[in-house]
């Protein structure tokens, strides 16, 4: 711990916005981090700098003995709060008030003690109705919107205005925040939508000009950074947006999307509003039916076709900030694309946190766990498909092997799998193949046949994933991950058998 630092807290450390905040800040100031989940649940690397505090905000009477301790230990200058709830159910929630109303109610009254250089609260562009046609919402544009976010928002932001005179406050309306693994839950289920071979692949609703804008991570991360720089040039109490100009449309991003996934743009079928809203309505009601509801809910298709626009212009010139261009949207969906082509299991554990869904559900510790549950049948499978009848011919070096041995050539590959899904790490398989490839030339082995057991055992694993139940929904990264990891423990036999 450097004690010389300035001291921070943030809350909602364990989310999306608050992970990517500590990292950037984390090595200028000293972070006192409050979340509800642990440092390891949240994968947030320890750090000198950081020290973690489990503490519900809503909590009193924990909150305040945490700010006790805080405050014996020296000044805190800025209290950065972030902690909120949000779902896409788009229903009343008792959260909305207890965590984004009371919460920050408390943290205000507990701030109070601490007298900070600048309070800052993150409130979202979303918080407002969407502006007229052709017209753009800014800085002093009301937060608006009626439905449950919104308005646990818009009572947050008028207590951050209550509290700012006793201490300096700013409030920030994020954009929709994205990374280069996406980790913006509606944007990563249009990516994989666009990119499937589902029936809806091709569709966009109405003539696919709903936009919003995004803003990437690094870019307010560093917006954040320059108010904690320039706080004492800014006002007691103002609204800032972190945002681009204007807004990027579904169309944009499916044109761009699929030109980079597939090699050429596809065509969408523009599906007209009001089908569109009777399709997802049908799909929602199916859904609920059977105790599995889509993505897109009824409350969605009220906003086809309408434009989220913003103008930043105030933010840009008073904080001498603009997002990146290279990091804008349009041009940053090749690192998105690129991770998930060459990463899909981290992309996808990524993006499932990002839409809240349980770390047991991830479909690498799924795919992997139904790996070692079934390995002794797999293993047989596979055995038995060694000494099938018609593969006598392809596998008769292999048949001449003792059993132990064979079984233990089998288990290898097998528990490397099991790695390599688990940990997203290729590595230790392409090693494998390597030196196996170095051995079975020596031993006279043929090149198909030592190919075409491996290709086997991918077939003979995917096959049984996919026939697992709970695993059905993931079958094309199964064949993404399982599938890549057998080619290229394929590829790198044939590159040694090459040398000859």
């Amino acid at each position: 711990m450097n004690t010389n630092l300035p001291k921070i807290i943030i809350t909602g450390a364990s989310g999306f916005v608050g992970r990517y905040l500590l990292g950037h800040l984390q090595d200028k100031y000293f972070i006192y981090a409050f979340a509800r989940k642990t440092q390891q649940q949240a994968h947030v690397p320890i750090h000198n700098n950081i020290r973690w505090i489990l503490v519900d905000i809503a909590n009193e009477e924990r909150l305040s003995h945490e700010i006790q301790n805080i405050k014996q230990k020296g000044n805190v200058e800025f209290v950065i709060h972030l902690a909120a709830y949000y779902d896409f159910d788009n229903k009343p929630n008792p959260e909305y008030e207890r965590t984004n109303v009371l919460g920050t109610e408390l943290m205000l009254k507990y701030s109070k003690q601490l007298i900070p250089k600048r309070f800052i609260f993150s409130s979202s562009i979303a918080a407002c109705n969407f502006p007229e046609h052709g017209e753009a919402l800014n800085e002093t544009t009301p937060a608006d919107a009626d439905y449950p976010y919104a308005v646990s928002k818009r009572k947050a932001e008028l207590l951050i205005k209550e509290y700012s005179q006793y201490f300096p406050c700013s409030i920030i309306r994020f954009a929709a925040v994205y990374s280069d693994w996406c980790e913006y839950g509606p944007l990563y289920m249009f990516l994989q939508t666009w990119f499937s071979l589902a029936w809806n692949s091709k569709i966009l609703g109405g003539k696919g000009e709903s936009a919003v804008p995004y803003i990437h991570e690094y870019c307010l991360c560093r917006l954040i950074e320059i108010i904690l720089l320039k706080t004492n040039e800014l006002p007691q109490i103002d609204t800032y947006i972190a945002s681009p100009n204007g807004s990027t449309s579904h169309r944009e991003l499916y044109d761009i999307g699929t030109k980079l996934y597939f090699g050429k743009a596809k065509n969408p079928f523009k599906m007209p509003k009001i089908i569109a809203q009777v399709g997802v309505r049908l799909r929602y009601w199916l859904g609920t039916l059977i105790g599995k509801q889509p993505f897109e809910k009824p409350w969605m298709t009220d906003y086809i076709d309408l434009k989220l626009n913003t103008d930043a212009t105030y933010t840009m010139k008073t904080l001498n900030w603009e997002p990146m261009p290279r990091r804008l949207i349009e041009r940053r969906l090749p690192y998105l694309v690129e991770h998930l082509r060459s990463l899909p299991l981290e992309w996808y554990s990524k993006n499932q946190i990002a839409l809240k869904i349980h770390s047991t559900d991830r479909p690498n510790l799924l795919i992997s766990n139904t790996l070692m549950t079934n390995q002794n049948e797999i293993i047989e499978a596979i055995f038995s498909h060694i000494f099938y009848n018609k593969n006598k011919e392809l596998y008769q070096q292999y048949q001449l092997m003792s059993t132990d041995y064979l079984t233990w050539y089998i288990d290898v590959i097998y528990n490397l799998l099991i790695t390599s899904v688990r940990t997203g790490n290729r590595l230790s398989l392409v090693n494998y193949a390597h030196s196996l490839a170095v051995m079975r030339k020596k031993e006279g082995f043929t090149l198909n046949g030592v190919c075409q057991i491996i290709l086997d055992i991918g077939e003979i694993v995917i096959t049984r994933l996919i026939n697992t139940s709970e695993l059905k929904r993931f079958e094309r990264l199964i064949h993404d991950t399982i599938g890549l990891s057998i080619q290229m423990m394929v590829d790198e036999i044939r590159d040694i058998y090459d040398l000859s």
